[in-house]
């Protein structure tokens, strides 16, 4: 038979039992909602995060340590499970962050692609406010290279350079924080950040200073809702003061961590292990994406796993919607044998039969799914998402749509294997006298 004509049987046969098929079928749309729904969660929760991740850390920079246990994050790090790590006598602990010396910046900026090194620079910021105003707000403060600031999206203003000095980037947040409708509005007004100094954090005596910024920018709405954005060489006088070190960032106490950017993003795979050659740590943005995505497939795999338990419990009701359909057509398919039908052929036909059941309640479950998943997001957008207008919750890329239909498809055409296989073996004398 051509498959045009076991498709046409196929679903004529399941026209016979309307309410039978169709619960059946139903069995199968709840199993394929649930695993494309809870999936497309997955994969929006996935992008939105990547998406920061980039933001944070462009592909064209690799970071560079003094070790590589700097950059041992993920389940393998000294505080995600693993064995325990063992400790030499020259290496410490994996959270050192021991200095770089002049030559090791040296050395990474002699590399083939590098384009450029510049410090990554830590600090901590007690606070900040509008100048003239005495309410404080949390903040984070980043400084940051030109060209890695210009990754970020303004609602307003301009970049810094990387000659700026005394002028800020903040976050779209701020806004209404400091009393402003239109991101317009509040540049050219000044911001005063408190730094304290680290020696603060454990009880001990500490001075605090202010440091007057300019807003010359406002960044768009990203979870880094409290970032203020600093140029490099404002960020070493912070820091500076911050660690208490008038030397920290210069050659006699250089960064531990630096940036270097590549000039040109297929090469950062390249740099990163011309790095690692010189016996230093690094870290690339694929690293980050990659600790992302393992987690995220983990919890998206945990996700599936409720759908997938739905769609094994309707894989019962085609097997028990076809061996019913057995018993009820028993003599057909005796006539079916005696006028020269093969094994083979009923086998096909109940196989059919049975993947028809799991495609139409493929597509049905995913069409249901994506317009769940719709109303999700604008229920979202509307409320606890309405500062992120360009985050879906729910995502629902083409191989998704198709791998759910194929996986409700072929649950079903395995489930039918069985009854299949029991009508193909029917003896067709006694298929026609059964009564």
């Amino acid at each position: 038979m051509r498959l045009l004509d076991l498709l046409r049987s196929a679903f004529l046969n399941l026209g016979r039992r309307k309410l039978r098929s169709s619960l059946t079928i139903i069995a199968v749309v709840i199993g394929a909602s649930l695993v494309s729904l809870l999936l497309s969660v997955g994969i929006g929760a996935q992008e939105f995060f990547s998406a920061q991740a980039r933001a944070m850390m462009p592909p064209n920079v690799v970071m560079v340590a003094y070790s590589e246990q700097v950059f041992e994050i993920g389940f393998a790090g000294s505080m995600f499970g693993g064995e325990p790590q063992e400790v030499s006598e020259e290496g410490g602990s994996s959270f050192d962050l021991k200095p770089l010396t002049v030559q090791n910046r040296q050395d990474v900026e002699a590399l083939e692609h590098v384009e450029r090194t510049d410090p990554y620079i830590l600090l901590a910021a007690e606070s900040v406010r509008l100048q003239g105003a005495d309410t404080k707000f949390n903040t984070v403060v980043r400084p940051l290279p030109a060209y890695q600031a210009e990754t970020r999206q303004l609602m307003a203003g301009r970049y810094l350079t990387d000659q700026s000095s005394g002028e800020c980037i903040i976050a779209n947040e701020y806004l209404e924080s400091f009393g402003f409708q239109q991101p317009q509005d509040v540049l050219g007004q000044e911001v005063i950040i408190r730094v304290k100094q680290a020696r603060g954090i454990f009880g001990l005596p500490a001075e605090t200073n202010d440091f007057n910024f300019e807003i010359v920018g406002v960044a768009e709405k990203t979870v880094n809702s409290t970032e203020i954005m600093i140029s490099i060489e404002d960020g070493k006088e912070l820091a500076r003061f911050w660690a208490d070190s008038p030397t920290l960032y210069t050659d006699e106490l250089p960064a531990s961590i630096l940036q270097a950017k590549a000039d040109d993003s297929r090469y950062v795979d390249q740099v990163a292990q011309e790095v690692e050659d010189l016996g230093l740590g690094a870290m690339t943005s694929d690293d980050v994406l990659g600790v992302i995505g393992t987690i995220f497939s983990i919890i998206q795999a945990v996700l599936a796993a409720f759908g997938l338990i739905a769609l094994g419990v309707a894989s019962l009701g085609v097997i028990n919607t076809l061996i019913m359909a057995i018993y009820e057509r028993t003599r057909e398919i005796g006539l079916m044998k005696a006028v020269g039908a093969s094994k083979s052929t009923v086998r096909l036909l109940f196989t059919v039969e049975g993947a028809s059941i799991g495609f139409l309640g493929g597509i049905t479950g995913v069409a249901i799914a994506y317009a769940l998943g719709f109303v999700i997001n604008r229920v979202s957008h509307a409320t606890f998402l309405k500062d992120f207008e360009t985050f879906n919750i729910s995502v629902f890329p083409w191989w998704l749509i198709a791998g759910v239909i194929a996986l409700s498809t072929i649950v079903a055409l395995l489930a039918a294997l069985y009854p299949a296989h029991r009508a193909s073996n029917l003896d067709p004398i006694e298929a026609l006298r059964f009564e």
